[in-house]
């Protein structure tokens, strides 16, 4: 393992998550330190998003314990049985991370600004003008200055992508985590996106990305984790994946993308 460290951000130790009969994540051990940029790759139903999904608590998970800063996430153990946190609890948890999804989930009845406003207003509890001005600055972060009062109807794919970064980084997580961002947008809309995850990642923030954009990847991470059969069947730095991959499964993976 390469993710030894003690002062690990995120910590993700021995996780089980069934769906039924079907076990879709078989133990998965992982650490992120601060300021990391891991990106998860691995073959369709290796469990990628269901990871992502269980750290934001999106997803119940059976066995195994997720921290995030030494705090153990969704769940507590009362006189040994182990129960699930209450609603309240559960929404402050999820608030340390913010999440990017495939599919932008925005308002459409909302402006860009009002999107990103909702939840620093209802969650943060920030007056209307602080909100708003920190909406504004968001959106101007990721290019979106000119955008601030269209709604989703009026923006591109990529825009309303970008909008969607600017909402969960606006609520200042400790941890951002982005499922491939880019599977629904046009070829020549990816790229806008992209670049404004390199800059997030060269500003130092921790984010977690599920992709299948391999060169972005090796571009961009600090650390590459391969996911295969639900657990984490190799990691370490771009070089070693993609240069001198250990698991047969990886190379047969990474050839498979190059072609």
């Amino acid at each position: 393992m390469t993710d030894t460290t003690s002062t690990a951000l995120l910590e993700i130790d021995g996780l089980h998550k069934r769906f039924g009969d079907l076990e879709v994540l078989k133990g998965v051990d992982l650490n992120v330190a601060e300021g990391e940029v891991i990106s998860i790759i691995g073959s369709s139903g290796s469990g990628k998003t269901t990871l992502l999904r269980c750290v934001n608590l999106l997803e119940e998970f059976q066995e195994g314990e997720i921290r995030l800063e030494g705090e153990a996430i969704g769940y507590r153990e009362v006189n040994g049985v182990r129960k699930r946190l209450p609603d309240k609890d559960l929404s402050r948890q999820r608030s340390m991370t913010g999440m990017v999804f495939q599919s932008f989930n925005l308002f459409p009845h909302l402006t860009a600004a009002e999107n990103i406003m909702l939840g620093l207003r209802k969650v943060r509890k920030l007056g209307k003008d602080e909100a708003r001005a920190k909406a504004e600055t968001w959106l101007g972060r990721v290019g979106l200055a000119e955008r601030v009062d269209h709604h989703p109807g009026q923006l591109s794919g990529g825009q309303k992508q970008r909008v969607a970064i600017a909402r969960a980084l606006a609520m200042d997580p400790k941890l951002v985590l982005l499922d491939e961002i880019t599977s629904a947008l046009d070829p020549e809309l990816v790229q806008e996106v992209l670049q404004t995850v390199k800059e997030l990642a060269a500003e130092g923030a921790t984010l977690m990305l599920v992709t299948h954009e391999m060169a972005f990847a090796r571009d961009v991470s600090t650390r590459i984790v391969f996911m295969e059969q639900g657990l984490v069947a190799e990691q370490g730095p771009p070089e070693q994946i993609f240069g001198a991959p250990k698991h047969p499964r990886l190379a047969e993976f990474l050839g498979r993308s190059r072609t």
